[in-house]
């Protein structure tokens, strides 16, 4: 059988641009720490929010409502290759925009007086931060193997 030079090249040009292309793929790691830095930044600009102002206000809250509504966004627009990592990215998503909502709810109802209307955003901004916790500690283990 006949292989003809041109061929045994281009299949090395091949094997080289696979490689190339798969080394470009950010690693797990890369992906981790902004899906980390994301989340850290916005704990901290809640908190800050948190801390500038007083018990009942408003003001600072609906700030802290944006702030988590602007982190959904920026982990939303981080690129992922790794399921697990996809799955994580998509509970903080998940997490900071019902966060966001029912703080908005929250907030509406406390301006228009309306009891019910509040102790229902209160329950589903309990709902959304229940699964914070476990949610960190899971991506903090599968980040660090």
């Amino acid at each position: 059988m006949h292989f003809p030079k041109r061929y045994f090249f281009l299949v090395q040009i091949t094997a080289a641009m696979s490689l190339l292309s798969a080394s470009c793929s950010e690693s797990r790691i890369v992906q981790c720490a902004k899906i980390n830095k994301i989340a850290g930044d916005a704990v901290n600009e809640v908190t800050s929010h948190a801390k500038g102002a007083q018990a009942k206000d408003p003001k600072a809250a609906l700030q802290a409502a944006e702030a988590m509504e602007e982190a959904s966004q920026k982990m939303e627009a981080v690129e992922v290759q790794d399921k697990k990592l996809k799955y994580y990215q998509t509970g903080f998503v998940k997490m900071y925009r019902d966060t966001s909502q029912a703080t908005k709810d929250f907030i509406a109802a406390y301006k228009k007086q309306d009891r019910e209307a509040a102790e229902l955003a209160k329950n589903d901004l309990l709902k959304a931060t229940t699964p914070e916790e476990q949610l960190l500690a899971d991506f903090d283990s599968y980040c660090s193997e």
